[in-house]
């Protein structure tokens, strides 16, 4: 068992709070970072009012276990990102590494926008690069490993409804 963080209630009302902030439009593409993302994907997305939305899936990867590493892209989504409004959806931003990268892979792209929404964020670590627009539901400044709502244990209790902290 792990110690709970954030409760079920919690974590469902911030979540349906940054529903209601993300205005979303028939050109709007969600992109959602795999494996931490499609939880919180579904939690949010499916609080977008019956909207008709795209949903696309990308794979990629900085932790291999608990070990922070090199930041890789291992599948993006072959879209036609020229002119669309684009939310990237993902669990958390620690240190702002993927949502940097992922940014600059976009800028080959003309989108009209890209937004980057997360569960969590840790902004006393961020160093997000100019033009980053972050929108975050909670912002910890703990140094916490957590787990549950996306985030994982080695691979483990992704799915709790609650954020817990690893002991």
């Amino acid at each position: 068992m792990y110690k709970v963080k954030y409760s079920q209630q919690q974590v469902s009302s911030v979540i349906a709070d940054l529903a209601q902030k993300i205005n979303v439009t028939e050109n709007t593409v969600f992109l959602v970072l795999m494996n931490g993302g499609a939880w919180f994907a579904h939690e949010l997305v499916s609080r977008l009012n019956d909207m008709s939305v795209r949903v696309e899936y990308a794979k990629v990867s900085s932790y291999h276990g608990k070990e922070r590493g090199q930041l890789s892209i291992n599948y993006m989504p072959e879209v036609d990102w020229n002119g669309k409004s684009v939310v990237v959806l993902d669990d958390i931003c620690d240190s702002g590494n993927t949502l940097n990268c992922i940014y600059e892979w976009f800028q080959q792209y003309d989108v009209a926008d890209i937004r980057f929404v997360t569960l969590v964020s840790r902004k006393h670590r961020l160093q997000l690069d100019k033009g980053v627009s972050l929108l975050s539901g909670i912002e910890d400044e703990s140094d916490d490993f957590f787990v549950g709502c996306g985030l994982d244990d080695n691979s483990f209790a992704r799915y709790l409804p609650y954020i817990g902290v690893v002991d």
